[in-house]
């Protein structure tokens, strides 16, 4: 049984898509409800998330997640486009669906990251693969934290 799973991503058009459709409609909302100084202001900032977050999607920042690596043991690692490694920690997972996971981690420069990741980033076994083991491996660390959480009377 393989204890490990990396997989590597691929830029997603789908993601760099969905980020400027959904700041493209934020821009319109503050077009429509904000007063021109304000919405000029706004519109700015829009701008360069989408540019930003939109070049993570597409693997074009220091910054973007290219690879993923995970331990039985729990461990993380995580690797920008560049190939370099860095040890990370699973802050919390949102639940793996059939077309989208996100991962939350906490680099070892303490940094934090969110990984969205989407079909169109592994091919098929890939992202069944990480679907299945963010729902399974990740079950086993909330509960044996739990009864360090629960008060005691």
């Amino acid at each position: 049984m393989n204890r490990t799973l990396e997989v590597r991503l691929r830029p997603s058009r789908a993601l760099a898509a969905t980020i400027v459709i959904a700041h493209l409609a934020a821009l319109g909302a503050a077009v429509i409800g904000l007063p021109p100084a304000a919405a000029g202001i706004v519109a700015g900032g829009l701008a360069l998330s989408a540019i930003e977050h939109a070049r993570r999607a597409l693997l074009r920042t220091p910054l973007a997640v290219a690879a993923l690596a995970f331990s039985a043991d729990g461990s993380v690692a995580v690797a920008g486009p560049d190939g370099d490694w860095c040890s990370a920690s699973l802050r919390r997972v949102a639940v793996p669906t059939a077309w989208v996971a996100v991962v939350a981690i906490r680099d070892g420069l303490g940094r934090r990251r969110a990984t969205v990741v989407l079909p169109d980033a592994l091919d098929r076994e890939a992202f069944r693969r990480l679907r299945i083991w963010l729902r399974w491996r990740t079950a086993v660390a909330p509960a044996a934290t739990s009864s360090a959480n629960t008060p005691t009377r």
